[in-house]
């Protein structure tokens, strides 16, 4: 068991058992069978795609798990609520999801979970009528000023233990990947077939051909 592993364990105590952070199952690998189950497959490719969604989960989950202790509310609220203040003006909330990349239904919701707070208004939209304006209040201001400076502080745990040159190097490396996303989005979709060897340890087996656990 990892040690990270065991301090989430250990953390618990005595009540209710608490699930590892996504972030405690570390790196992807694959099996040592890979080569023969993927021919067309790279293992350094598949280990590195699976670690980035990984470590992308992980940084949301942990980011989630602070704002919900901090300010009882869900990262996409707080997401709203900088954008708004970012802006400098007020927005509609069509481009409010543009920014946050979010559907209008849940830009609904949210802004009416803002709104409930004291947080953030909506007026009506002087250039259109079927539309509304979304501004900032001076309460919002306060805790988009709170939620900023916070997240900084998280910012530093996650990367204490990167020097600055590898920072330097892994926004570099991180740039070359969204490049290539950006440029495979524009085309149309793969498509998700290929050559795959099914290994002896995937074969299926009738639940009552498998063998019985001892009590």
């Amino acid at each position: 068991m990892s040690d990270v592993l065991r301090r989430s364990r250990e953390a618990s105590g005595g009540g209710p058992r608490r699930r590892p952070p996504k972030a405690a199952l570390g790196l992807v690998k694959v099996d040592p069978d890979y080569a023969d189950e993927f021919p067309d497959g790279d293992p350094a490719c598949t280990e590195l795609f699976a670690t980035l969604v990984r470590t992308g989960e992980a940084l949301w989950e942990e980011l989630e798990r602070c704002m919900t202790a901090s300010l009882d509310v869900p990262t996409a609220a707080a997401n709203t609520l900088t954008a708004i203040e970012g802006a400098g003006r007020p927005l509609t909330p069509t481009e409010i999801g543009d920014r946050i990349y979010k559907s209008s239904a849940t830009i609904t919701t949210t802004l009416d979970a803002l709104e409930r707070r004291g947080w953030a208004r909506r007026t009506p939209n002087p250039d259109d009528r079927r539309s509304v304006l979304v501004e900032i209040t001076d309460d919002g201001r306060a805790v988009a000023d709170q939620i900023t400076a916070g997240v900084r502080k998280l910012e530093l745990a996650v990367l204490a233990d990167v020097t600055a040159a590898e920072r330097t190097k892994l926004l570099e490396l991180l740039g070359k990947v969204l490049t290539a996303t950006a440029r495979t989005a524009d085309q149309p979709p793969i498509p998700l077939t290929g050559r795959r060897n099914r290994p002896a340890r995937l074969q299926y087996q009738p639940a009552d051909q498998q063998p019985r656990r001892q009590p």
